[in-house]
Order: C-alpha cells, then sequence, then structure tokens
C-alpha cells in the first residue's frame, strides 16, 4: 500500500542527489519523488508495483510497472530511493543493488525515521564497535553498543557505524 511522505521527507532525500545521476526509485507511487528527481537533472527508472498510480511520467522518467522484489535491478545505477519506513524487504534491496554496483541507497528504512545515505560498499565489522550507536548495512537493523562510560563523547553520540554482521544477521 503506498502512502505520500511530507515534503521535507522528499527534500532531504532530493539533497542527496546529483544532476546527471541514474536514480533508482523503489515503490515509485504517484511519481512524486521521481518527477522532483527528474527536475533535478537526473535520469530516474521508477519501480511502482501499481501502475495505476505512476501513470503520466515526464521526461526523464522511465516507470517499470513491476514489483521490486522480482524486478532485476539494471547495473549504472548510482543512487536507489527506497522511501518505506516499514519495509520488510530492505536486505534484499541491499543485496540486488550491491549485485548491481550501486554505490549508495538513499532511505528512512533502517532507522524508521529520517533519511540517509547509506554507502553499500563494505561495513566495518560490527565486532570493532566498541561503544555507539551503529545500523547495519546488509540487514538493516540499528542499535547503541554499549561500552566504557568515559569513552561515551558527544563525538560518538552523533556518529553512527555502518557495520556488517550484526546480531541480527548473525543469528
Amino acid at each position: 500500500m503506498w502512502a505520500p511522505y511530507q515534503a521535507t521527507t522528499y527534500r532531504a532525500a532530493l539533497a542527496m542527489l546529483q544532476a546527471g545521476w541514474h536514480v533508482l526509485d523503489i515503490g515509485a507511487g504517484d511519481l512524486r519523488f521521481a518527477r522532483q528527481a527528474a527536475a533535478l537533472g537526473c535520469r530516474v527508472t521508477a519501480v511502482e508495483i501499481q501502475p495505476g498510480l505512476a501513470a503520466g511520467p515526464p521526461q526523464g522518467v522511465t516507470v517499470i510497472a513491476a514489483d521490486a522484489r522480482e524486478w532485476p535491478f539494471p547495473p549504472g545505477i548510482d543512487a536507489a530511493v527506497l522511501l518505506m519506513r516499514h519495509c520488510a524487504f530492505y536486505p534484499l534491496v541491499v543485496r540486488k543493488l550491491r549485485q548491481g554496483g550501486c554505490p549508495r541507497l538513499i532511505t528512512n528504512a533502517r532507522w524508521g525515521l529520517h533519511v540517509e545515505c547509506v554507502p553499500l560498499g563494505p561495513g566495518e565489522p560490527f565486532g570493532a564497535v566498541s561503544i555507539g550507536w551503529w545500523a547495519c548495512v546488509r540487514c538493516g537493523e540499528a542499535g547503541f553498543q554499549p561500552g566504557d562510560p568515559d569513552a561515551l563523547t558527544a563525538s560518538v553520540m552523533e556518529h553512527v557505524s555502518n557495520v556488517e554482521g550484526c546480531p541480527a544477521c548473525s543469528s
């Protein structure tokens, strides 16, 4: 089921794009985001399972009427956008994007809150985080690693480590 986001969510995601990029909009809905990305000079491939929602795409937007879980993501994507706070298939999206060589995922799915740009290269090993916030690149889980209270600084509290092999992945 598709539902639009507030304009601030779209603005946050759009600010992470660059003109000339090929953007994959996963779960594009009524093309609200895709239209704005195309207006910035991006070439957008919008994947939407409900084709009636994605009618009348503007120049620069190609609509694929398909289930993103099954449709093969193309190579050459500069950024993928997944605005889906309660996405149940985040690990599948990451796996498919990595296979195609996509370097980044712009999403609100990991924390279910703000929009972030997730680098899709290898994350640091979960065991390397001695204290602080972490978010798993592979599965989308996030949390706080407790540690030495004396090591807890403002800098530690503001930093999020992108990890691989978190407890959720390892179980």
